[in-house]
């Protein structure tokens, strides 16, 4: 059954699946060196690159000008505890991208007619045992038609890897 998750997703969040999808390798994740901030500036500021590190903690390595926003701080080089603790969705989704090697994203109510979208797509593993993760993480205020929802998390297990032209339509 293929499922429609396109309008799950924010127009940005589409337009980065489609570029992490078109990045897949046969039975690989897109390795980090080919994720190009060029092809990224429709969502730039939204971007960030987290790295589990093999003992299993995260650290921002590359921490989006809208996060900072969000969290109120700077958190490059810094681990996810020091900033936000193992609060959801960060840890669950970022272990179950991990986990699934496939995508994870959702929505989090965050305040009087606010959404926190995010979106987090696991890496090809590093030779020295890190995985990282293209993260997006955007506020968007919504207007007063839009209903308000509750906090979502979508998993999209292995999907790109039995079919990843499927994935890809299935997100537009």
């Amino acid at each position: 059954m293929e499922r429609k998750i396109g309008p799950n997703l924010t127009k940005d969040q589409t337009g980065l699946l489609k570029y992490w999808v078109g990045k897949c390798q046969e039975n690989m994740l897109p390795v980090r060196r080919d994720v190009s901030p060029a092809d990224l500036v429709f969502c730039l500021p939204s971007i960030s690159i987290v790295e589990r590190r093999p003992c299993g903690t995260y650290a921002f390595r590359l921490a989006a000008s809208a996060l900072r926003d969000i969290l109120g701080t700077e958190c490059r080089g810094k681990e996810l505890d020091q900033i936000c603790g193992r609060s959801v969705p960060w840890y669950e989704a970022l272990n179950q991208a991990v986990g699934t090697k496939s995508p994870v994203f959702g929505q989090t109510p965050c305040g009087h007619r606010r959404v926190h979208n995010w979106m987090r797509l696991p890496l090809e593993p590093t030779d020295n045992g890190h995985q990282p993760l293209l993260c997006y993480d955007r506020i968007e205020l919504l207007d007063a038609r839009t209903p308000l929802r509750r906090e979502t998390m979508f998993v999209t297990a292995h999907a790109f890897r039995k079919n990843k032209a499927a994935l890809a339509r299935s997100a537009a």
